[in-house]
């Protein structure tokens, strides 16, 4: 491949999309509360551990983002996802009457940061944050798919998987989790999530399009461009 095409390969345009912004919210003390009045003082110690950590993933998730790389935010991210399904038998089966204080989540619109889900109650508060959390974590693969060198074959073959990656989140938030959260933004929509889901293969298969040509492979090629293609449109016709 000449310089001229290698060049012309990174500079073609790839979406990614943004990360949806959030308020910082103290979870250690009011889940602590939760627990000691509903149960125990001594249940409550049993899991503080639980709830630090928990404590500390969406504190860096919200207030470190700026200083860690693309690769180190998906790493917080997965990791407080994985910590609120440990603890979400607590948001599910607390009375909202509990002796303890109340959990807001706000969550802004990835695109239209002017637009804000507040939940509070704990049903639907960790529903939101769950599908939040799905959708920056979708966003943020696209994102690396988006950084990675597409000049070289290795870079392609990164951007490709990454891309794989988010398509595959937004489908388990479009299935999933969107169509149970009562959401005022867009983003979290079952509809946007399902457009997101389609959209990253696309771009995906563009690039193995291109990787493909490169290789002087044209005919299959075209022929599973075409039908990438075609799965797209059928689906988001449907």
């Amino acid at each position: 491949m000449s310089n001229h095409d290698r060049k012309l390969l990174n500079t073609e345009t790839v979406l990614s999309i943004p990360l949806k912004k959030t308020n910082p919210v103290e979870l250690y003390l009011p889940l602590r509360k939760l627990v000691a009045s509903a149960y125990s003082e001594s249940d409550a110690e049993k899991v503080e551990s639980v709830l630090e950590t928990l404590n500390k993933c969406r504190r860096d998730m919200v207030e470190r983002r700026g200083d860690l790389s693309l690769p180190m935010q998906r790493d917080c991210l997965i990791h407080y996802f994985k910590c609120l399904c440990m603890v979400e038998p607590l948001f599910t089966s607390l009375s909202a009457d509990a002796d303890a204080d109340s959990i807001i989540f706000v969550w802004y619109d990835a695109f239209n940061p002017e637009h804000k889900d507040g939940v509070s109650s704990q049903r639907n508060a960790i529903q939101l944050e769950k599908a939040a959390v799905l959708f920056n974590i979708g966003a943020i693969h696209s994102q690396i798919a988006a950084s990675c060198d597409r000049t070289t074959a290795l870079g392609r073959h990164l951007a490709m998987d990454a891309f794989r990656v988010a398509a595959n989140f937004f489908d388990i938030l479009w299935k999933d989790f969107a169509k149970d959260v009562v959401s005022a933004t867009l983003d979290l929509t079952p509809l946007f999530a399902q457009f997101l889901h389609y959209l990253f293969p696309a771009q995906a298969s563009e690039l193995e399009l291109q990787q493909q040509l490169n290789n002087n492979d044209a005919s299959n090629a075209f022929q599973k461009h075409e039908c990438a293609g075609e799965f797209v449109s059928v689906s988001l016709d449907a």
